[in-house]
């Protein structure tokens, strides 16, 4: 499973989005989606700016 996640002081701290990585194009959000894809190759956790994705659970490599 991978998960999205965002930080920021003003939005908050929470999951954008979570799924399986077979469902990554659901994912909206260009810089997002591209920390998403590399983890899902590799399962290290990844972030840019506010993103945070992360591998977790039985996909994780």
């Amino acid at each position: 499973m991978i998960i999205v996640e965002v930080k920021n002081e003003i939005l908050g701290n929470h999951i954008f989005w979570a799924g399986d990585e077979n469902n990554i194009s659901e994912i909206r959000n260009i810089i997002a989606k591209n920390l998403a894809v590399l983890v899902s190759k590799d399962g290290k956790s990844r972030s840019s700016g506010m993103w945070f994705v992360r591998a977790e659970g039985e996909s994780k490599k």
